[in-house]
């Protein structure tokens, strides 16, 4: 199959992230859709001239059976056209568009925008929400490093970073302004030695997967025209001498996840609303009431093609080739046809290949789609989760003061969830289900023997405390099969960590609970144990089987706060203890507290690395060297960074032992 067949493969991943779920089976070589040039001319309405089902029907993807019954492909192009106009309808304001006051919640992409304690931030999709979470395994174990050296959530599940070792060679990301190499070193020998570096072109924030030979490189598109977009290269690295750019495909939706299982890389990627020439109140617009006519009116103008995802590959001597992603009747809506579910129009969708098979082979992608507005994506070995979160992170309590009697808990206050089982490079959904409150990232997210386990914070729905709360497939329905509730009255859940049998939670707002939850009996979950201490731990890290770390921050002094590195003891679940704690500088802050990949556990030695950074503008990065003995934390502080670096900074322990050090502009071993 052509290069654009697998871009279609993909862009239609991305497009069913509105809510839709789309199947996709690539049989043949001739499967693809008729390819338009990048520069065809479009129509006055940004779609393109239409082509008839009934001439397109023969050459492109058709549709695979759907297995579950939540979900119900539209029926012709008019219906899905009605359906997104009539969900994105209510998301109109006299400013464009909104979460319901001016500024809203959601940006042009359909992005959401939360309130943090020290104001309002963006939440950056990919980057920020896709930090790895803890490992799942029977009882507590040392938490998982993957065989290219980052910090992940699963065992056998890897994840994108700036930096990855096989043991043989270092992948890795340098940055320079706005471009970016793919920097190549052998870490065979004594020292590191570069041996090659090839321009990364038109990336935004780049990140890599590094499966056999093949470097997979995921970001944000930095030639996208007003929304989000996903840039995508494949990079053939068999030569350390002469890396090769064998592929490269953009996707007009955000990347919102990108995952290995073996040589299968999996992406999920969004689209979200379109980008449409509204009106604002003023001199030309007229009143408020005026301008949001006007921009109901270019609403209810837009052609499907607005809303449809398109795909663009790359040809060796720069042609582009751009396609729609899924024509109408391969897109599937929630509930009944033509009704919207409260969710924000969008397209989700997720895609698998074989990263190491010849261009030939990467026709065997599937693709598979869920029409929702989510961000949350949680994979497992064998499953893969969306989840609504009910409300956006942090907006319950602030939004019930600010606005009375506003959103609480978003739109619902409900989380959907929707389960699609994983076989090879293939996606398939198999189930839906719903939870009351709202879900805070994909560490609130757990499957463990067919069971998932989900915490969830405060709603609309809900009670002013915290749950978890166990669900199990029947049929086609998720299903709760337990409970417990009142984890953190009055609390916000900071961080969740999941085991085969135990969960451990913790809430924050003055002290910091941390909560023992015991799963044996996955339909009678219980809090067995509860520890208050000063501040509050963001990441836990298990040690073995009694002990974990924790990273967060905690106060340092009268009013001040900084990083903390707590240990904890939790051979008696019931009454778990902190046997020490170390209080870093104030205005300081660990870096794995967001991001995880950024904290390296070195077992044989009873160390951790941690990379901690102070300021916010010109910002000082150290590693910290933590030794544990004896239930007591030593430290051990080298400068290693400086500006916004600090972030990128990684620590890879290798099949041998050894540590490798990757900053900014370089990478060396590191005694630790």
């Amino acid at each position: 199959m052509r290069a654009r067949t697998l871009l279609t493969s993909l862009t239609a991943t991305a497009l069913v992230g509105a809510g839709v779920l789309v199947g996709l089976s690539l049989d043949s070589d001739t499967g693809g859709r008729a390819a338009t040039s990048a520069s065809e001319e479009r129509t006055p309405a940004g779609g393109r001239a239409a082509t008839s089902a009934s001439e397109e029907r023969a050459s492109r993807p058709q549709p695979v059976a759907w297995q579950g019954d939540a979900l119900t492909p539209a029926a012709s192009c008019e219906q899905l056209l009605e359906w997104y106009v009539d969900g994105a309808e209510e998301l109109v304001t006299p400013w464009g568009w909104s979460g319901g006051w001016p500024g809203g919640l959601l940006d042009q992409g359909g992005a959401w925008r939360t309130f943090a304690r020290d104001g309002v931030v963006e939440l950056q999709g990919f980057a920020a929400k896709q930090a790895p979470a803890p490992g799942n395994a029977r009882g507590m174990t040392n938490a998982t490093q993957s065989e290219t050296g980052t910090n992940v959530q699963e065992a056998g599940v890897d994840e994108p970073d700036v930096a990855k070792s096989d043991g043989r060679l270092l992948a890795r990301i340098e940055r320079t302004g706005r471009t970016a190499d793919l920097v190549l070193a052998d870490v065979t020998g004594e020292s590191v030695e570069e041996s090659a570096r090839i321009d990364l072109p038109d990336v935004v924030d780049p990140e890599l997967l590094l499966v056999g030979d093949t470097v997979v490189v995921v970001g944000g598109d930095q030639e996208a025209d007003g929304s989000p977009g996903t840039r995508i290269l494949r990079v053939d690295v068999g030569d350390l001498d002469e890396p090769t750019l064998t592929d490269t495909l953009t996707i007009d939706g955000e990347l919102l996840s990108a995952r290995q299982h073996g040589t299968t890389v999996r992406w999920v990627t969004r689209t979200g609303l379109p980008d449409l020439d509204f009106a604002r109140p003023g001199r030309r617009a007229g009143s408020q009431d005026r301008a949001l006519e006007r921009n109901l009116e270019a609403v209810r103008g837009t052609e499907v093609d607005d809303w449809l995802p398109q795909v663009t590959t790359y040809a060796e001597d720069g042609s582009a080739t751009t396609e729609r992603l899924v024509d109408c009747d391969d897109v599937a809506l929630p509930g009944s046809p033509g009704e919207a579910d409260g969710t924000t129009p969008g397209t989700v969708a997720v895609v698998g290949l074989d990263a190491t098979a010849p261009l030939a082979g990467l026709a065997e992608a599937d693709a598979v789609g869920v029409a929702i507005g989510t961000d949350l994506v949680y994979a497992s070995l064998d499953r893969l989760y969306l989840a609504t979160g009910g409300a956006p992170t942090g907006c319950c309590w602030l939004v019930d003061r600010a606005f009375p009697g506003g959103p609480i808990g978003g739109w619902s206050g409900t989380s959907e969830i929707h389960e699609l089982e994983l076989d090879g490079t293939a996606a398939t959904y198999v189930a839906t289900g719903e939870v009351d409150g709202t879900i805070r990232d994909r560490w609130s997210m757990d499957e463990h023997d067919g069971v998932l386990r989900v915490a969830v914070g405060p709603s609309s729905e809900t009670g002013d405390f915290s749950s978890i709360v166990t669900m199990r497939r029947d049929g086609t329905r998720l299903e709760e099969i337990g409970r417990v509730d009142r984890i953190g009255p009055r609390e916000d859940i900071e961080a969740v960590r999941w085991f085969g049998d135990l969960a451990l939670v913790v809430t924050f707002r003055r002290v910091d609970p941390l909560y023992t939850v015991d799963l044996f009996d996955q339909t009678a979950p219980r809090v067995v144990g509860e520890l208050k201490v000063p501040g509050y731990s963001a990441y836990l890290h298990p040690l073995g089987p009694h002990r974990l770390l924790g990273l967060g921050e905690g106060p340092v002094g009268g009013r001040r706060w900084g990083a903390q590195t707590s240990l904890f003891d939790l051979a008696d679940l019931a009454a778990p203890r902190r046997l020490d704690v170390l209080d870093h500088r104030a205005n300081t802050r660990h870096v794995a507290a967001t991001d995880p990949r950024a904290f390296t556990w070195i077992p044989g030695q009873r160390t951790g690395l941690s990379v901690i950074t102070r300021g916010y503008g010109a910002r000082t990065g150290w590693l910290s060297i933590l030794r544990l003995d004896d239930g007591t934390i030593s430290e051990e502080l080298v400068e290693v960074e400086h500006g916004s670096d600090v972030d990128h900074v990684r620590l890879l322990r290798l099949p041998d032992k050894r540590v490798l050090l990757v900053t900014a502009e370089e990478a060396s071993y590191v005694e630790v």
